[in-house]
């Protein structure tokens, strides 16, 4: 059985003889609603022993900052999305440890992007997991022994896992790369957020003038937004709709479909302002926009073109090529062919947009794919 911390006394007594570990492999249990994820419990291996730290019974995790929340440290978790924002804001940490996240060092080394904690032990150490607990309900107390268990688990191979994928990554010469990889993809969500255009909204072209008008200046401002301020915005979808409708006072604003209803009055107040500057101007000059088509030829050869260029690099780079090369990342390829044009395009441009990390692990395997697969422009023009 794990050691149970749920006094403020053995919170300072853990901080105290945890102190000086480089490593630590760690998990959260939380509650997830609309309002907010809750921190439960987190689970703490290292030293050869593992602590269940119980969150809702202490006030604050405050003695665990400098211990577990040292820069030079590092923590080991396992598809950790939501447990690195929880344990961050649960210790205040301005800056966290360096990482090494299971299920990306596994991406980095196999072609398998997502896999689960269960699969990748049963995977490199030959265990079946149990999820009985999976569902429970965290916040409720006192803890069962088997819940204790449970949560106990989900870091004791932890550190199997780490010796055995380190390992891995450093006889392909990624070691650093994944820590690197890591904190990109953990820590720097909003990087992948790409701004707004009149072309990503496929209906733009059904909008009046002052509509069109509307829609590019609802854009600017929206585009010009902190990603804490878009957290409090409407959905960039409903841009459209304010655009198609044109309200006029607040009142009008909250009957718009899908727009939120705790919209802070600076926002109600600055897309009134948008929608009216926009009525208000001269819009005579706008061309209206043609609807663009569906689908191509033509973009059905690129599309293929780019998966093929894809697979192979990552294929011969061992690497899984939703993690290297991912949804966003693959876009953006194909916007660059796409704009230069099939007859202009060289394909040794597509590394220009691959990030560091990304180019020491995949940057030659692309360059070798992009030089040996056809471009589609040679193809389409073969009898």
């Amino acid at each position: 059985m794990p050691i149970l911390v749920e006094k403020e006394a053995q919170l300072h007594s853990l901080a105290q003889e945890l102190s000086g570990n480089s490593v630590y492999c760690l998990d959260t249990e939380f509650d997830s609603r609309a309002s907010g994820a809750t921190l439960c419990l987190i689970q703490v291996s290292a030293q050869g022993a593992i602590y269940v730290i119980d969150t809702l019974a202490l006030r604050s995790l405050a003695p665990l900052a400098e211990t577990l929340g040292h820069p030079s440290c590092t923590w080991v978790v396992h598809s950790g999305h939501q447990d690195i924002p929880l344990l961050r804001q649960a210790m205040g940490l301005n800056e966290i440890p360096h990482l090494f996240d299971t299920q990306i060092a596994w991406g980095l080394s196999s072609p398998e992007p997502a896999t689960s904690f269960a699969y990748l032990n049963y995977k490199l150490l030959g265990l079946r997991s149990s999820k009985q607990h999976q569902s429970d309900d965290w916040m409720r107390r006192p803890l069962t022994h088997s819940q204790l268990a449970y949560a106990a688990h989900d870091v004791e191979p932890l550190p199997q896992l780490h010796a055995l994928l380190q390992q891995r990554v450093a006889d392909l010469g990624r070691e650093p790369l994944v820590t690197e990889a890591c904190k990109e993809i953990l820590c720097a969500a909003d990087e992948t957020w790409e701004p707004l255009a009149l072309e990503s909204f496929r209906n733009a072209w059904q909008l009046e003038p002052a509509g069109q008008h509307a829609l590019s200046d609802l854009i600017d401002w929206y585009n010009s937004m902190s990603p804490g301020e878009r957290d409090h915005a409407p959905e960039s979808k409903i841009l459209w709709s304010l655009a198609n409708r044109l309200p006029q006072s607040v009142e009008a604003l909250r009957q718009v479909r899908g727009l939120p209803r705790n919209l802070t009055p600076n926002h109600q107040q600055r897309i009134l302002s948008i929608i009216r500057g926009a009525e208000r101007a001269d819009n005579r000059h706008l061309p209206l926009l043609v609807p663009p088509p569906y689908a191509t030829f033509e973009r059905l050869q690129l599309d293929a073109w780019l998966e093929y260029v894809r697979s192979a690099a990552c294929a011969k780079a061992q690497v899984s090529k939703e993690l290297v090369i991912g949804g966003h990342r693959l876009r953006r390829l194909r916007e660059a062919v796409a704009q230069s044009g099939l007859d202009a395009f060289e394909p040794a441009a597509l590394l220009d947009l691959l990030g560091h990390w990304q180019f020491e692990i995949v940057g030659e395997a692309l360059a070798w794919a992009a030089a040996r697969i056809e471009f589609p422009s040679a193809l389409a023009t073969r009898d």
